[in-house]
């Protein structure tokens, strides 16, 4: 009997000793995520998970020998950020053209000219087309050839819809003057058909793709490591990453990176191709454009130039059984009213597992209880708000709405990754006013609410026994602070699988 009890003992003695929290956060105001108690002053932190959550005096009395004790001195913890839509990578190394949004095309010229003398002779050059630019239809590969003749250029909208190639380009891209328009996407042409460089949709993203993949292994490890400092300096502790290249490459990259960041890496398809890349466990498509180029596909509203966009993929429904077929989460940029409409019609025909909306700009009243219906979420990109003008008059770029109506939301920054900013254009709306959100239901969007779009609310998006250890200390309390000061907002302590993988 002796020797059993001390067993028992021993037993307990040593389980004692292993749980220990390896770290103990205090002096903080711990945001949960649990609506029923969204606020704590402490927590624990034992291995890769959340050991324990509660008052500075419960935490510290499970403190071992071993624990670090970090004093939050008053700051804001919270659930690190899951950026739920960002688009990382590279391609071949090349000339950034001087092109930001208010760029002219004289700025451009100048900027082709100068790196003309300074770069090598098969060194990509690479620019953006601001608002300015992007409707502007005498920019087409004719244009790119006169200014650089025989060197290969490459011009994307600042919306990633519409790119325009030099010859040289479209010639290492594969693309010919008689290429025929693919599923999806088409090419503008020259009065003898010839295409001009201009191409829009599946077209552009499949030439992208091939730029994309032109990018060397060490290129792509060089740039997620890069892109992973950058997010852990914020407190993003995920991200659902749609790589325009291949997904295949760039998760093999991501694993040679060996970077702490957790990246969700899915498969941005291309119509015709066969091969369906199953390790992010997601298809993602695009049905329309947006509404800068009036390319999102409205049902009865016009734009002002009489049009109503254009769907990519008219007939969604196989292209929605596809995803149900290979049990992937399915993904659909949808942006206008037609194109959301579209996309709901055929979810609910298909046996899907919380399908996503991407942006959901023209997720309009009439359409929310489809939504419901289908258990789709709708990840918003509050960086999209400024150009809700774009759209003609009506119930375009709702937030807040959706959200009361039941809908699930989700945030990705799609461009600015600074999450500080998104939440500020998301709670101090100018276009809508009363379809900000509140700084709380923000904070949840990107981070309980985003880990929900990932299929992956057991383990991560809020501060809870048992779940992963993903945290940050800010700079600023983002509940509270000043408007202004939101976007200067940085993490003082990022914590990912229980380690310290950041800190001021």
């Amino acid at each position: 009997m002796k020797r059993t009890l001390l067993a028992i003992v021993s037993c307990l003695v040593t389980f004692l000793a292993t749980a220990a929290p390896s770290i103990i956060i205090v002096k903080g105001r711990v945001f949960t995520g649990d609506t029923a108690r969204p606020f704590a002053e402490a927590l624990a932190i034992e291995g890769s998970n959340i050991l324990a959550v509660g008052t500075d005096k419960e935490m510290q009395a499970l403190a071992g020998e071993k624990t670090r004790i970090i004093d939050a001195d008053g700051r804001l913890v919270i659930p690190g950020i899951n950026d739920a839509h960002t688009h990382p990578g590279s391609g071949a190394p090349a000339y950034s053209i001087a092109a930001g949004l208010d760029t002219t095309w004289s700025d451009i010229t100048v900027s082709i000219a100068s790196a003309l003398d300074e770069t090598p002779a098969d060194l990509w050059m690479i620019g953006t087309l601001g608002p300015a630019l992007i409707d502007d239809a005498s920019i087409t590969r004719a244009k790119l050839d006169e200014l650089a003749p025989g060197r290969k250029v490459m011009l994307v909208a600042f919306t990633g819809h519409g790119t325009v190639l030099s010859t040289a380009g479209m010639t290492e891209l594969g693309l010919t003057p008689e290429s025929k328009d693919p599923e999806g996407g088409w090419f503008e042409r020259d009065s003898e058909g010839k295409v001009n460089g201009r191409a829009h949709e599946y077209a552009e993203y499949a030439l992208r793709r091939k730029f994309a993949d032109l990018a060397t292994e060490e290129d792509l490890v060089g740039n997620i490591q890069s892109f992973s400092e950058e997010a852990l300096r914020y407190g993003i502790t995920s991200v659902q990453a749609m790589p325009i290249g291949s997904p295949e490459r760039f998760a093999a990259a991501l694993a040679k990176a060996n970077v702490p960041l957790r990246v969700r890496v899915m498969d941005f398809h291309i119509p015709g191709d066969p091969k369906i890349w199953k390790g992010g466990g997601a298809l993602k498509w695009i049905l329309d454009g947006t509404p800068l180029e009036r390319g999102a596909a409205l049902r009865t509203a016009k734009y002002k130039d009489g049009t109503q966009g254009k769907e990519n993929l008219p007939d969604f429904a196989p292209f929605a059984k596809m995803a149900a077929d290979n049990k992937l989460q399915l993904l659909v940029h949808a942006a206008g009213d037609k194109a959301v409409a579209s996309a709901l019609n055929a979810m609910a025909g298909a046996a899907l597992q919380r399908p996503r909306i991407e942006h959901g700009d023209g997720l309009q009243p009439d359409l929310f209880p489809l939504a419901k219906q289908t258990g789709a979420i709708v990840v918003l990109n509050p960086t999209h708000f400024g150009f809700s003008d774009s759209y003609p008059r009506g119930d375009y770029m709702l937030a807040s709405s959706i959200l009361k109506a039941g809908i699930p939301i989700a945030i990705g920054s799609d461009g600015e990754l600074n999450p500080y900013l998104n939440i500020l254009l998301a709670t101090s709306r100018r276009d809508r006013p009363s379809e900000s959100l509140t700084r709380m239901d923000a904070l949840r969007a990107y981070t309980s609410g985003s880990a929900f779009a990932e299929l992956a609310e057991t383990k991560k998006g809020r501060i809870a026994p048992g779940m992963l250890a993903d945290i940050a200390i800010l700079s600023e309390n983002i509940l509270d602070a000043n408007p202004g000061t939101l976007p200067e907002t940085r993490s003082v302590l990022t914590i990912i699988d229980g380690k310290v993988v950041y800190e001021q």
